[in-house]
């Protein structure tokens, strides 16, 4: 056996899928290229593989969705491993890498895409020098882009301080500076280097039987640095080989701007450090390093704040202040001959309710999502406009001040966030929007005309996407817009948002080619593998409406969606607040929680999900709405969640929400009572 591969899946299917599409043509390569320098004929690759060439390894993280299926499906080579729980990273390759035979193990993720001559020119690299213990190769992120992670230097404390405080991105090529990154080195070039990425990863079976197999106290992240480490200590060097790219679609199990990545990222940076760099040495570069985790989780936290923040934040301030300076004009200008003065609880009391009735029903309508759209600010603001004047009816008559000051600030508090938020768009967006073409779902596909059919079918699925054609691979055929030689000039015109790769006319590495060609120029590139009807691409896949694999193929929830769901969150945790004071002893034990609300009104826990999706961290299986209907199949189910997902959550979502607040079985109040 010469090489042993193992891929570590979670959730991923449709990624799963096309990296051991462009596995199994890679293997293919391998075994033909071999066979004619061995001089022997190569073995058919099928569901029991000749011994002697490669073995590829599936273990699965308990997905709980139609990865099995597919592997087994369609690639019955493959040895499929199950586990019951997540094992992480380094456990779960550890799994296979235990069984491995092959004279290399080779780590690879399930979000990346090789070329067909991958494994052929990794081998032959580790054959010519048996001195190299460890290979990597050059990736590219979904858009074509280089991945600075191809190659690094170790993260010594003063390295990891560099890159936790933004030096590295300073200055970029500095061979001290950049030590992390190793910026000063030509990723077009082969290099010695200190780190690999365990995306894809190669090392020798006899160096890893001495240095042993991944270290299981890294959950993931850390552990190919570690492994790295340990080969250059053992004496053996790491090579980072420039002659083959492939695309590493990054981080498709992960969210990068969580607290948990942060954690884990960063965490393992700090494992690794005090580990293998002495503590006393380095006492006072370790203790800025701990400072320095602290300060990048911080600000991975504001970040993420921020998204849905900011905005609304400006806005109340904006409005604050919009109001004040209304009220002492409505007292000089309006009033000025009933010698009206407004009392000290109307500006510090009943106008923070105006301005928070109008930033809540704003934010509850999209007003703040992107893109930004005029019409859902007005809506916002004539709805909270509406609950203002509702409420004021009911006020009695010393609170009641000026209706004309509600109307009127809500005309300027609305001028002002449409100013701000045109301010804004021009500020960050103005080369936008001095094309306005670009920006409006351009798709371009490039391969046989008949399989992009396909791809544009599956297109159908998503609103505003417009299809401009196709390129040929070679020369100039039928309705095509241009041959593969006028990328450049065709990217230009066009500018297209999107480029379909067709994967069933053309070879993986003259994809991952025209990738490269046109990186920064495309913002998104879709595969479309061979043997099942998907698009993949960074961050998103289609599937065939109705015949999707699995629950996954489900549409990605929409904005309105989402909001209706935080809303019931919000309504749900205040409800519980109140319960835990005035009615604690009625409520069931599990619901018995002071943090139970405040989790709910923050989202980190659901009111309702759907448990189907794997959803664990939710109070409600959202699935027993359709099963009281008599809806049993997992077809109605799946079709009743698409109903549901398309829109705002339906009035039944709500009488279901509120339902659970009344008396029986499955409710909040407890049995006994």
């Amino acid at each position: 056996m010469e090489i042993s591969i193992v891929i570590v899946n979670y959730k991923v299917p449709a990624y799963l899928y096309l990296a051991l599409q462009s596995l199994q043509r890679s293997v293919v390569y391998f075994e033909e290229a071999y066979s004619q320098r061995v001089g022997r004929a190569a073995p058919p690759l099928g569901p029991h593989p000749a011994p002697g060439l490669v073995e590829v390894f599936v273990v699965d993280n308990h997905s709980q969705d139609s990865s099995e299926h597919l592997v087994t499906t369609h690639f019955p080579w493959v040895h499929w491993i199950g586990s019951d729980e997540n094992l992480g990273f380094s456990k779960a390759n550890n799994l296979a890498l235990k069984q491995s035979q092959g004279r290399y193990a080779v780590l690879q993720n399930p979000d990346t895409v090789l070329a067909e001559d991958t494994l052929w020119l990794c081998w032959s690299a580790m054959e010519e020098d048996p001195k190299v213990g460890g290979l990597g190769v050059k990736m590219l992120d979904g858009r074509g882009v280089f991945l600075k992670e191809s190659k690094r230097g170790f993260p010594d404390p003063a390295a990891a301080l560099y890159k936790l405080t933004g030096l590295s991105s300073l200055f970029p090529r500095h061979p001290r500076w950049s030590a992390y990154h190793l910026g000063h080195l030509d990723p077009r070039d082969n290099h010695r280097v200190s780190v690999l990425a365990g995306a894809f990863m190669w090392v020798r079976a006899s160096v890893a039987a001495q240095i042993g197999w991944l270290d299981e106290r890294y959950f993931m992240y850390g552990e190919d640095i570690d492994w790295s480490y340990r080969i250059v200590q053992a004496g053996y060097s790491n090579l980072y080989l420039a002659q083959t790219s492939i695309v590493h679609f990054k981080g498709e199990s992960t969210q990068k701007q969580s607290m948990r990545y942060v954690r884990l990222f960063y965490g393992a940076m700090m494992t690794f450090s005090e580990r293998y760099y002495d503590r006393s040495r380095f006492f006072w570069l370790h203790l800025l390093l701990r400072a320095g985790i602290a300060g990048r989780a911080f600000l991975s936290l504001l970040r993420r704040w921020s998204e849905w923040l900011f905005h609304p934040l400006l806005d109340a301030i904006g409005f604050g202040f919009i109001m004040l300076w209304l009220t002492s004009f409505w007292e000089q200008s309006v009033k000025t001959g009933e010698g009206l003065v407004y009392p000290d609880e109307f500006r510090y009391r009943v106008l923070p309710v105006y301005v928070l009735i109008w930033v809540l029903s704003s934010v509850l309508n999209g007003a703040y999502e992107k893109p930004y759209r005029p019409h859902r600010l007005i809506r916002g603001m004539f709805m909270g406009s509406l609950l203002i004047g509702f409420v004021y009816a009911f006020l009695p008559s010393d609170w009641r001040f000026s209706r004309g000051i509600i109307l009127a600030g809500a005309s300027l508090c609305l001028l002002f966030s449409l100013a701000l938020k045109g301010l804004v768009r021009t500020l960050l967006w103005g080369e936008k929007s001095q094309n306005p073409d670009h920006g409006e779902g351009r798709v371009v596909g490039y391969g046989e005309e008949s399989h992009l059919a396909v791809a544009r079918q599956l297109l159908q699925r998503t609103a505003g996407l417009r299809w401009l054609g196709s390129v040929a691979p070679k020369v100039n055929q039928g309705e095509a817009l241009a041959s593969a030689k006028q990328w450049p000039e065709l990217v230009k015109v066009l500018q297209p948002d999107e480029v379909i790769l067709d994967a069933r006319s053309l070879s993986y590495k003259e994809l991952i080619a025209t990738m490269e060609q046109l990186a920064g120029r495309v913002p998104s590139f879709k595969f479309l593998p061979e043997g099942l009807d998907v698009l993949v691409g960074a961050g998103e896949v289609c599937w065939p409406e109705g015949e999707g694999p699995g629950l996954e193929a489900l549409p990605l929830p929409t904005a309105s969606y989402r909001r209706g769901l935080r809303a019931m969150n919000l309504c749900a945790g205040l409800v519980l607040f109140v319960l835990q004071w005035v009615a604690r002893p009625w409520l069931r034990k599990d619901f018995r929680s002071w943090a139970l609300p405040w989790q709910l009104m923050g989202s980190r826990t659901q009111w309702m999900a759907y448990q189907g999706m794997g959803s664990s961290n939710s109070l409600f299986d959202l699935g027993d709405l359709p099963r009281r209907d008599g809806l049993d199949s997992d077809f109605a189910i799946r079709a009743w969640m698409r109903l549901q997902y398309a829109g705002s959550p339906s009035w039944a979502l709500w009488a279901y929400a509120l339902g659970r607040f009344g008396r029986g079985s499955g409710t909040v109040w407890s049995r006994a009572q």
